[in-house]
């Protein structure tokens, strides 16, 4: 992750995802290999169209998402802070929500609204928050409106994927592997796993602040995860940010412009430049 350690790299970040849907998602998600299949979430609406469109239709809605998210970056304080949040809810919260919905991969949402209707997120930690299932640190997500809900997406380093992979090969096989082979087509961030947040799904029945974690938690070291269900450790550690980034109070927000080079590659790339909103620790 030393490739992308400041608030400027979110720009490359994005462009890279966004180029990866726009180019070459669609066909690397039907591609079969040794049989096998790349499986991803699709929204409802979405799942239902005939196999040869679905996933077009999925990676234009994904790279229209992209094109106009709002940034936001967390500096490894305040990463660390919602991951640690983010237990607190989910050993307060989950099981009455699971309770109440009857189903175990329903998780209390304690009515958080994400800062932005559409956005794109990197949490800055070296283990990210989560793990692809090869390894690799999810690092980023984003989010936008999707069939009466709200559609979540999750990425992963591209760069520490592909190191696995080229760990099986030797020489100039590993050179090709990460040169040609792999980084170009996908780029710097993997698109890893998927959500549809429905409105009111899982809500606990009334507001209730979100559960804090206790004053140890900065030298607790970070929460074991629960290898049954990544994605909803996934989504709280999202709730748990888009908190924080609601509360001014709790963080101290500011914004970066991209310099005019960064905005006119985002501009030829079809994306909306914008500005990122870095959540640092307030500071006495």
């Amino acid at each position: 992750m030393a490739d992308h350690d400041s608030p400027g790299d979110l720009h490359h970040l994005r462009r890279g995802a966004h180029g990866f849907l726009r180019r070459y998602a669609a066909r690397a998600w039907v591609y079969q290999h040794g049989g096998e299949r790349w499986e991803i979430t699709l929204p409802p609406d979405t799942a239902a169209l005939p196999e040869n469109k679905r996933f077009k239709a999925h990676a234009r809605q994904e790279a229209r998402r992209l094109a106009v998210a709002r940034l936001y970056d967390l500096d490894p304080e305040i990463t660390a802070r919602a991951v640690h949040h983010s237990a607190a809810m989910r050993r307060e919260w989950h099981d009455e929500a699971v309770a109440l919905a009857g189903h175990p991969a329903v998780a209390a949402t304690l009515d958080i609204e994400p800062p932005a209707a559409t956005g794109f997120l990197r949490w800055r930690d070296p283990g990210g928050i989560g793990y692809s299932p090869r390894g690799a640190p999810v690092i980023a997500c984003h989010w936008g409106p999707a069939c009466d809900g709200r559609w979540l997406a999750w990425w992963a380093d591209s760069h520490a994927l592909a190191t696995g992979y080229a760990a099986d090969a030797e020489g100039a096989a590993q050179q090709h592997l990460l040169s040609t082979g792999f980084l170009p087509v996908f780029g710097p961030l993997w698109y890893d796993r998927q959500l549809l947040l429905r409105h009111g799904d899982g809500t606990a029945s009334e507001h209730r602040d979100v559960p804090r974690a206790g004053p140890a938690a900065a030298d607790a070291g970070r929460p074991a995860a629960d290898p049954s269900s990544p994605v909803l450790a996934l989504l709280y550690t999202t709730l748990a940010t888009w908190y924080l980034l609601t509360r001014p109070d709790a963080v101290q927000l500011s914004q970066q412009a991209a310099p005019a080079a960064g905005q006119a590659a985002d501009r030829a790339a079809g994306l909306h430049p914008r500005p990122v909103t870095v959540a640092a620790a307030r500071r006495p």
